[in-house]
């Protein structure tokens, strides 16, 4: 009888273990999909930016029509076509966490641009400032503070150029990683990371690849001054550039085994 007794013990606790860990699985696999997802809307929206150069910088034009309702209109079309995933602002107030950290990364960048009309729309001046690391900066700030808590977004490098995008040891591990020979192009890589106070986060990071646009300002001549004013770095098409680093609050065990 005790025999039989410890038996089904042991069988409960083995199910109980299991149970939890297939939870914390689960938990981190849509923490992996949150972060992509945050990582490729904010490449998005640097894609956009980077393709409406042109437009931004042209001293002829006073009103540029690029509103912020038109930008995110680009930007969500952009990102479905790279994901196939629909988004909207009003995601922004979802109690789906994927979809309110994508819509409030929404309404944050289309707050950049609004807040941009008047130097954009600057007849008689040339170059605007209004780039892709300087947008993809101040909209991943606005994100940060948006979410609170842990959440956290980010531009980095390890050539970076402003200081805010300065790499932590993880990040900079995960650069060289991006950098190394043979990893696979495109991959993003994800990590539970423990605190000092014991806490968990996600750590997520997506590799930034240079692309023909972004050699004006970082291609050749290296060592040469781009429109900016600073020294090009001299990449190469499909060179890593550096890379978009997420980070998410870790859910506790009760809420993990609740899923």
């Amino acid at each position: 009888m005790l025999r039989r007794i410890m038996f089904f013990v042991l069988i409960l606790v083995f199910t109980v273990g299991m149970s939890t860990a297939q939870a914390f699985a689960a938990g981190e696999k849509d923490l992996e999909n949150e972060a992509s997802n945050v990582a490729k809307l904010l490449i998005s929206c640097r894609a956009v930016i980077a393709a409406n150069q042109g437009l931004f910088n042209n001293p002829e034009i006073g009103d540029k029509g690029f509103t912020g309702d038109v930008y995110v209109s680009k930007v969500i079309e952009h990102f479905k076509n790279a994901t196939g995933v629909e988004i909207s602002e009003s995601d922004a107030t979802s109690s789906d966490p994927v979809k309110k950290a994508l819509g409030t990364l929404l309404v944050s960048t289309k707050n950049v641009i609004d807040e941009s009309q008047k130097v954009l729309n600057t007849k008689g001046k040339g170059f605007k400032k209004i780039i892709p690391a300087t947008v993809g900066r101040r909209t991943g700030y606005k994100y940060t503070t948006a979410m609170g808590g842990d959440y956290y977004l980010k531009q980095t490098s390890l050539k970076y150029r402003n200081p805010a995008n300065r790499p932590d040891a993880f990040e900079a591990r995960i650069l060289k990683e991006f950098e190394s020979e043979g990893y696979p192009k495109g991959q993003g890589k994800g990590k539970v990371v423990t605190k000092a106070d014991g806490s968990k986060i996600y750590r997520y990071m997506q590799p930034l690849y240079i692309k023909p646009v972004c050699l004006k300002c970082h291609g050749d001549p290296k060592g040469s001054k781009d429109i900016a004013g600073r020294i090009k770095e001299g990449y190469k098409v499909g060179d890593v550039r550096g890379a978009v680093s997420v980070m998410i609050p870790y859910p506790s065990e009760d809420l993990a085994q609740a899923k």
